[in-house]
């Protein structure tokens, strides 16, 4: 079975939409559960989720962050593979025709974990199938996007990786915690790949978690130039350099979130 996982807080029309392609997607033989962890919304978005198609709603008493959410919802999911995305994720119609492949990659060993959208393309990839590529650990080519490997855009994995690779470190702001466990997956063996063709798109309609509490003021002019994309690459694989597993804890990046 595959739990498809999604995180939610305070946007309940977005998370219909997305269950609401998810239910209309031709499964077949593939059985699912659609779980939703939410980060204690209003009470009146949590009304609203109350009476949608889910088949496990977990609401947290208190605001924790996403990757707090996470961690809950992987927790209470019962597949043997996860398909993890936000409510503001749209699925295509080809993912389920995808997923056989993807399957059998995570099943043989030779990827951990199966990327289904980025906001980028990598510029060295590594042939595995017809439609799924793997991330080199390290590239020149990917020189701007070695620490990119892991984003929490949409992504699938057997329910084992997280025992074996960690779950996310909790108290944290979203950008922090994203980039902590993307630093440390780079750290670690696991394999990430990506499919060629993308299998979400992004709901045009919501606004990004962390984009609107931590980056909505930070857009600037210099953010766009290649001064900044190489100072941002420098600093993070000095960040790889010295990130120990044991401590968990990023240098040159701010945790917003107060514990």
């Amino acid at each position: 079975m595959i739990s498809i996982l999604i995180t939610h807080y305070n946007r309940p029309e977005v998370l219909e939409k997305c269950i609401s392609s998810l239910r209309k997607l031709a499964w077949g033989s593939i059985p699912i559960e659609i779980v939703v962890s939410d980060d204690a919304s209003k009470e009146i978005a949590q009304r609203f989720i109350k009476k949608l198609p889910i088949d496990k709603l977990i609401i947290s008493p208190v605001n924790k962050g996403l990757t707090s959410n996470i961690n809950t919802g992987i927790r209470n999911c019962s597949g043997k593979y996860i398909l993890y995305c936000q409510e503001d994720f749209i699925p295509k119609m080809e993912l389920v025709e995808r997923l056989p492949e993807i399957i059998k990659v995570l099943d043989s060993g030779m990827a951990d974990m199966v990327r289904l959208k980025a906001n980028y393309k990598f510029p060295k990839l590594l042939k595995l199938t017809e439609n799924i590529k793997l991330i080199p650990k390290f590239s020149w080519q990917n020189f701007y996007l070695n620490t990119f490997q892991y984003s929490d855009h949409p992504f699938i994995v057997n329910k084992s990786f997280f025992n074996t690779y960690g779950y996310y470190l909790e108290n944290t702001s979203g950008a922090y915690g994203e980039n902590e466990y993307a630093i440390r997956i780079m750290k670690s063996n696991a394999r990430i790949a990506i499919v060629n063709s993308y299998l979400f798109t992004s709901n045009s309609v919501a606004v990004s978690v962390i984009e609107k509490t931590e980056f909505r003021k930070k857009r600037t002019l210099f953010k766009k130039i290649k001064l900044y994309k190489f100072i941002r690459a420098v600093r993070l694989h000095l960040e790889y350099l010295f990130y120990s597993n044991k401590k968990r804890r990023l240098l040159s990046i701010r945790n917003k979130r107060k514990i």
